[in-house]
């Protein structure tokens, strides 16, 4: 693949994560707490965020493994008001952003706990 090939599709991938990451905040969280979801599952589950994340990801590589491994998908954003493949590879990237945020907000936990000991 010629490097300006691979670039437009970098760029691509990039404006429609921000895209979609800004259209379904209000799935990941609600409010002024952009981990609000993740918080409160993982309050229920006895888990850390983290976790969470780590497994709504999981969630998103597991589909996008069955679709490339059994060849049955479409390179679109959307199929049909259905997430096509592309878009399912844009939300993982966003997941991989939410996980990172959860692990960066557990670790600030960590240090002030560490401080205040």
């Amino acid at each position: 693949m010629k490097p300006l090939t691979f670039e437009r599709i970098v760029k691509e991938f990039k404006e429609k994560e921000d895209e979609l990451l800004r259209w379904k905040a209000g799935e990941y969280a609600s409010g002024a707490d952009r981990l609000k979801n993740f918080r409160e599952v993982a309050r229920l589950t006895g888990r850390k965020m983290s976790e969470v994340a780590l497994m709504y990801l999981l969630k998103h590589i597991q589909s996008i493994s069955q679709q490339v491994s059994t060849g049955v998908y479409r390179w679109e954003w959307e199929t049909g008001g259905k997430e096509g493949l592309k878009q399912r590879i844009a939300d993982a990237a966003n997941y991989l952003h939410l996980l990172a945020a959860c692990l960066e907000e557990e670790e600030s936990f960590r240090r002030r706990e560490k401080e205040n000991a």
